[in-house]
């Protein structure tokens, strides 16, 4: 396993680094539990585990929705369940690297520039594509159990093709630090398509020396309901991602810029309405039946905003003599329009 000191393990307190260091010797031998005997009284175990697991998404050998700690005369560990025997293990790691090195050998083919902002995109299409989110496991989790571990970790969404949303951004991330990004998953909770909080998992990437937001989970989700590829959270800023995503700010990146963003790289985000009905116009005379555009929120919506952004949509369509239906959507909390012509 190519285990590292990522992102995460930088914004620890020394001690917090000192327990990293032991747990990740654990994980490199494939321990199925951790002497912490050793590790200063003060320090959160079960904190620091997480930030090791979220920098080595390679980390596959057992099952990381149990962990739980021990504590005895001779000091604490922590025991992981669901640990698979070692030549298993090693099988399953050799299985994920021969795979990931297939997709990321992809990626790169298809960026022909050799941009990364490319390299990113692409990778973002191919999970989109190729993954399924694990709805079964969702309902177990809800009352929970995990009936179906694998859909945690890398293993589960690139080999299986079936994961939740720390499966989907292990796998980005895995692949990311394939490609030469420097990528931690953030745990935390969010709200999808609801006003209720729950857990969730997303990604941070460094590009450039500059970090962003990725949440490859719900773009994928976009994609599966439209069949066409998503990227409202592709490269978001704290305070884009802060409006339907909350996490603990002090042990990761700030993420302040949105250049990288799809929106703002293809000149789609607009600033006012005269601005959108441009687009709008743009898009429609390239003959595009796809439509994406995200709006600043100095932008005054009525409250049927997503069926008003559609009518102008359609009202611009029309001027070219066609009959037209759309499939829209419209995220209020990132302020991203969608839609497609049929």
């Amino acid at each position: 396993m190519n285990l590292i000191k990522g992102i995460g393990f930088y914004y620890l307190s020394h001690p917090e680094q000192q327990a990293y260091r032991v747990m990740l010797n654990a994980f490199s031998k494939m321990a199925a539990s951790i002497n912490c005997s050793q590790i200063n009284r003060g320090v959160d175990l079960m904190r620091v585990l997480q930030v090791v697991l979220d920098d080595n998404p390679f980390i596959v050998y057992f099952d990381k929705t149990k962990m739980e700690t021990e504590e005895s005369i001779l000091g604490k560990r922590i025991i992981l369940t669901g640990v698979h025997p070692k030549t298993q293990a090693e099988k399953m790691n050799l299985s994920l690297d021969t795979t990931a090195n297939k997709i990321a050998s992809l990626v790169r083919s298809r960026s022909t520039l050799n941009d990364d902002y490319f390299l990113l995109i692409n990778l973002y299409e191919i999970l989109q594509k190729n993954i399924q989110y694990d709805k079964d496991e969702l309902q177990a989790n809800m009352k929970k159990v995990s009936n179906n571990p694998a859909s945690h970790n890398a293993y589960g969404a690139l080999i299986n093709k079936l994961a939740v949303c720390d499966g989907f951004s292990s796998a980005f991330s895995l692949l990311a630090q394939k490609l030469g990004f420097e990528c931690t998953l953030v745990t935390g909770h969010s709200a999808y398509t609801s006003m209720a909080l729950t857990d969730h998992a997303w990604n941070i990437i460094k590009v450039q020396n500059k970090y962003y937001h990725m949440d490859i989970t719900w773009d994928a989700l976009n994609y599966k309901e439209f069949n066409e590829f998503s990227y409202s959270y592709f490269a978001l800023t704290d305070e884009e991602i802060g409006s339907d995503h909350r996490w603990n700010r002090a042990v990761v990146p700030n993420c302040p810029n949105s250049d990288f963003s799809y929106y703002t790289k293809n000149g789609l985000y607009v600033k006012n309405i005269e601005q959108l009905k441009e687009i709008l116009r743009v898009i429609t005379k390239k003959k595009s039946n796809v439509y994406r555009i995200k709006l600043s929120h100095n932008i005054k919506l009525p409250s049927n905003s997503a069926e008003y952004l559609a009518q102008m949509t359609l009202n611009e369509v029309a001027k070219l003599g066609m009959r037209t239906q759309a499939s829209y959507g419209w995220n209020e909390n990132i302020r991203c329009f969608f839609a497609k012509i049929t």
